[in-house]
């Protein structure tokens, strides 16, 4: 099986998106963040997987689980609220414009004067849906291949080559001017809105200065300057020499923001191994729980890590994780036997399936924060990786 990537890239080289020859202005929009693009794609697979095969921009609209993304991760009011429908009409019809310009979704028809989408690519979908750094990586391997079909692309290396103002205003200006010639959209305004998010994407995939409050960035593009919403939980390390006791006093208190990562984390870690257990996975033993080995309360920076969350029965959970269902408490050599479960599942992603589903860095920094300790190091193997884990639990 070719690595997710690879496909998507091999996808795209089958697909013309010169915008001269298409004339979709909107094949990108303002409200397409890597998030928003992540929570509705996971949106989309919610409702297939509960038998709704096609739906429309008002299905997605009016559902609850658009409400609850919008309410939860994007502070925003539910569809109920006076003046909300014109938001989540934009949030829902831009994501669903960008996924089907892309090959991920496609129009079936009308219901009534809607029209009707259906999936085409599941696997992307899927792929999307399970985490804000893979909607980002389709999103810029999609927005380049648009530009280079578009012809654009060579303004694009010139600005990275030296992103000099006057070299960002060409490009800017180019881009701009380009959309005008050839879509529907005429406002120069509304160009340099969405250009924002063509450019930032593709600028740190190169490790280059984009675009921030309609000018040229300052430095180069940071992961957190392309999001609409994000979380403060997860940008907080903690220093070495601090104990963990007072950097836990300085998070910040838990936000319904946050519970919606854990959750959605959890949500993909099971449909990732089917419902199926990590542990004795060969016994295809059915479950539901999905269990933190370095606890939440204790770790919440790992807590929407995927590397530190494990599918379990619910016997194995409460029994077993935490004995005799005490969820106080964590069963030392049970964590030892999840920790275990958990590299095999990583293994199994990396090198058999190639799926990228799960790193084996962000398992080495799990064991590292978890431990409290440099136990692990990048370039590190398995099978070392996996004796060092057990020398550290037994001895």
């Amino acid at each position: 099986m070719r690595k997710i990537k690879e496909s998507i890239k091999t996808h795209f080289d089958s697909l013309n998106l010169d915008l001269r020859l298409n004339g979709n202005g909107r094949y990108i929009d303002q409200k397409c963040t890597p998030d928003m693009f992540s929570s509705v794609g996971d949106v989309i697979l919610e409702m297939y997987e509960k038998g709704q095969q096609s739906f429309t921009v008002r299905n997605i609209m009016d559902s609850d689980e658009l409400n609850e993304v919008m309410v939860e991760q994007f502070k925003k009011p539910p569809i109920d609220h006076p003046g909300a429908a014109s938001e989540y009409d934009k949030v829902a019809s831009q994501q669903i414009k960008a996924l089907t310009q892309s090959g991920v979704l496609q129009e079936v028809g009308k219901s009534g004067n809607s029209k009707l989408y259906s999936i085409a690519n599941e696997s992307f979908l899927r792929y999307i849906a399970t985490s804000e750094r893979n909607a980002l990586k389709f999103l810029t391997i999609y927005l380049t291949k648009a530009m280079q079909d578009s012809g654009v692309y060579p303004k694009f290396e010139q600005y990275f080559a030296n992103p000099t103002k006057p070299n960002y205003i060409d490009l800017r200006d180019t881009y701009c001017n380009f959309i005008i010639d050839n879509t529907k959209i005429n406002g120069v305004v509304e160009c340099r809105r969405i250009f924002a998010k063509v450019l930032n994407p593709i600028a740190f995939s190169k490790s280059s200065h984009g675009t921030i409050d309609g000018r040229p960035s300052s430095e180069p593009i940071q992961y957190q300057d392309l999001f609409y919403n994000r979380p403060n939980f997860r940008d907080l390390n903690k220093p070495k020499d601090m104990p963990r006791t007072t950097f836990l006093e300085q998070m910040p208190e838990e936000t319904t923001t946050e519970v919606y990562h854990v959750n959605k984390a959890k949500k993909s870690v099971r449909r990732y191994h089917e419902s199926k257990s990590e542990v004795n996975r060969f016994k295809e033993l059915e479950a539901s729980h999905v269990h933190h080995i370095f606890p939440q309360s204790d770790f919440p920076e790992l807590s929407d890590t995927f590397e530190n969350l494990i599918l379990l029965t619910p016997g194995q959970h409460l029994a077993y994780a935490h004995p005799n269902g005490n969820t106080q408490t964590v069963s030392k050599s049970y964590q030892l036997v999840a920790l275990l479960a958990k590299l095999d599942s990583i293994e199994r992603s990396i090198f058999s399936q190639f799926d990228e589903f799960y790193s084996l860095n962000e398992f080495i920094n799990v064991m590292n924060t978890g431990l409290d300790s440099d136990l692990l190091t990048e370039g590190m193997g398995v099978e070392e990786i996996r004796h060092e884990i057990a020398a550290a639990y037994i001895n």
